[in-house]
């Protein structure tokens, strides 16, 4: 305590001893220039240096409003560089639709549409297939001639979002079919392909590590020219004329800049009812379709938010046909066999409401079209 008090006391004593030499009066400063003035050789040195220590104090404080300004730039340049990284980032939203369009430009298969919205597609597809026919000779000689089949499909397509993750898809297509053998037989048919209606459904939002997964439920409906119902010696089928179901299971996910997408499904068809089909002189009753089983996998890149490129594996199986005649008997079975295509595609986006996409397919067996050129124009409302 006494300590305390000690050094208080000294504190107060130091105090009183500083306040005099600043309360000097005016007088008290005259005097004392006076006094140095009348020292003559005495205070002049002491008052010299006065000069120079306020040049240089001029000059730290030009020094330091520079060093204010470049720090004040610097910091401009900083916010404005702040600001162009915004610009050139793109929000959640705009990835969406970024990636929305690239998969579009693959197929209708792995989007769907908003709830309330609703799109109209156009479809062109071009296909060529070339084999070679046995045909019987004079004099017990085999002829062989050149085959070739030319397809065109048109096809209007049509989706509406009953929900967000809910869409319905409608496609009818128009067929314009041509097949030449030799050099003299051809034949040719204009008439309506077979009609779909599907259901697109996504359970599970999209996001984090798992792959957005689509499920599709598709009813084939035969609206177009059966093959078991015309004569196939001049005539030439424009659906398959069954009824049929298929489902699928279809997945895409980011690997920014890329997406990889694909897909697992299977068909299965009925019976098809009223046929008239005579193979080789053997009338059949019945036929028995096979299932048949697909998957796909691909590679989708964005070049830029209005053009991006793909490329795509697909396979299916298709297991064999039983063709019965009258009592039920087992006249003949297709044996089974798989289907192979190598596609490479691009999409143009030339608005935020529609887009041009153009496939190029490659068939890699025998019983695949040799190749197949494929345009899409869908436009949203």
């Amino acid at each position: 305590m006494k300590r305390n008090i000690i050094l208080l006391a000294l504190l107060i004593i130091s105090m009183l001893m500083i306040v005099p030499a600043y309360a000097q009066t005016p007088t008290d400063t005259q005097n004392q220039q006076t006094q140095g003035s009348s020292a003559g050789s005495v205070a002049a040195p002491d008052k010299a240096p006065a000069a120079p220590a306020r040049q240089q104090r001029s000059d730290d404080g030009r020094s330091l409003q520079q060093k204010i300004d470049d720090l004040q730039k610097q910091v401009e340049a900083l916010k404005e560089q702040g600001r162009t990284r915004e610009k050139l980032t793109i929000t959640a939203e705009e990835q969406s639709e970024k990636e929305k369009s690239v998969l579009t430009a693959v197929g209708r298969e792995y989007t769907l549409m908003q709830k309330g919205k609703f799109e109209l597609e156009y479809s062109l597809r071009y296909e060529y297939t070339s084999s070679s026919e046995l045909v019987a000779g004079e004099e017990n000689t085999t002829l062989v001639h050149p085959r070739a089949n030319h397809t065109v499909r048109n096809a209007i397509g049509l989706q509406y979002g009953l929900l967000d993750n809910l869409t319905i898809t409608a496609n009818l297509p128009f067929v314009f079919a041509y097949d030449k053998t030799g050099s003299s037989s051809s034949k040719d048919v204009t008439d309506l392909g077979d009609l779909t209606i599907g259901l697109d459904y996504q359970p599970f939002k999209s996001g984090g590590i798992w792959p957005t997964t689509i499920f599709t439920l598709t009813g084939i409906i035969p609206t177009g020219r059966s093959p078991y119902k015309i004569n196939r010696m001049t005539d030439l089928p424009t659906g398959n004329g069954v009824y049929a179901v298929a489902m699928n299971m279809n997945m895409s996910k980011s690997v920014d800049p890329a997406m990889i997408f694909g897909g697992v499904g299977m068909t299965y068809r009925f019976e098809p009812g009223g046929i008239d089909y005579n193979i080789n002189g053997i009338v059949v009753d019945a036929v028995k379709p096979g299932m048949s089983f697909n998957a796909a996998l691909g590679l989708a890149y964005s070049i830029s938010y209005a053009l991006s490129m793909n490329v795509q594996f697909q396979y299916a199986y298709y297991m064999g046909t039983d063709y019965l005649v009258t009592g039920g008997e087992t006249a003949f079975v297709t044996p089974a066999y798989s289907s192979a295509n190598l596609i490479v595609g691009t999409g143009w986006r030339f608005s935020p409401k529609w887009m041009l996409s153009l496939s190029l397919g490659v068939g890699l067996t025998k019983n695949d079209p040799d190749f197949f050129f494929l345009a899409r124009l869908p436009f949203s409302f």
